[in-house]
């Protein structure tokens, strides 16, 4: 079940869709620290090169969060309110923004569906995933912190798509 989060925001001059402008699409699970710190490092290194940015986050669907349509539609709308914040953030700051969000049992399968969408849109997008990295990594670090976006590299990669991985120092 795929969707889209429009922004709160009225576009602006700033805000107008260039389709001909550098896009990144930053994959997020959340409005939370890691996926900020990705997109200030995408700012931060690449500077001004991207004019547009899509934010994309799957709210999975497990026997946690599946007791009923009622709780579905609050993962739905917690993950439409996350991506509304990253949006409304890019755009104050000038840029096109826009999120797209899916629900399912499969985060690398939702993303590269959303991913075939997005192509259809911006001819040359560039994904971002963010990834903590920690000090002395171990059993139990390699067990807690999962390494979908990986998974998601792999899977654009061989579609010739491609994703840029973060590291975020812990």
């Amino acid at each position: 079940m795929a969707g889209y989060s429009g922004s709160k925001l009225t576009p602006d001059k700033t805000h107008e869709f260039d389709p001909s402008a550098k896009t990144a699409v930053l994959l997020v699970s959340g409005f939370n620290g890691r996926e900020l710190h990705t997109l200030f490092s995408v700012f931060r290194i690449f500077e001004k090169t991207f004019k547009n940015f899509i934010f994309v986050q799957v709210g999975v669907v497990d026997a946690g969060n599946f007791k009923g349509f009622s709780e579905i539609e609050n993962l739905k709308t917690q993950i439409k309110n996350d991506l509304d914040r990253y949006v409304n953030f890019v755009q104050q700051n000038g840029y096109y923004a826009e999120g797209l969000y899916a629900i399912g049992v499969d985060v690398v399968d939702e993303i590269v569906q959303i991913t075939l969408k997005i192509l259809e849109r911006f001819p040359s997008p560039v994904f971002f995933g963010g990834q903590l990295i920690f000090p002395n990594e171990s059993f139990l670090s390699r067990m807690l912190h999962n390494y979908t976006v990986f998974a998601v590299q792999r899977r654009l990669y061989n579609k010739g798509i491609p994703v840029v991985i973060m590291p975020i120092r812990v």
